[in-house]
């Protein structure tokens, strides 16, 4: 697990290709040494996770993710989670907070 701390963002990069329980306990860890700051996620190596790592993105403030593989958002966005927390396309974009993904449902009404 890389950390990269710039610009008062703590930048966590997993290098592992599946986010089980441990890796999950370890990023745990250190998003709480992060503190008040925010935290992004580089999804960038990760090529899938478990229910773990879901819960724990849910349950823990200032979390963005980027980077993120299409599996892993797709499920992200059917099960609403993008509702609550913060996904970017890039660390650019999370650095800068702007360009956040956002699944929008539109319909058409008739009259």
């Amino acid at each position: 697990m890389e950390v990269n701390v710039s610009n008062n963002n703590y930048i966590i990069t997993p290098l592992t290709p599946k986010l089980d329980e441990r890796e999950t306990q370890r990023l745990k860890e250190e998003v709480l040494a992060a503190g008040e700051m925010p935290v992004g996620i580089d999804l960038s190596y990760v090529k899938e996770c478990t229910v773990d790592f879901i819960d724990t993105v849910i349950n823990t403030k200032n979390i963005s993710l980027f980077n993120i593989p299409s599996d892993i958002f797709a499920l992200l966005t059917f099960m609403n989670i993008d509702k609550n927390i913060n996904l970017y396309v890039s660390e650019l974009d999370f650095l800068a907070s702007k360009r956040r993904i956002v699944k929008r449902n539109f319909t058409l009404l008739a009259d």
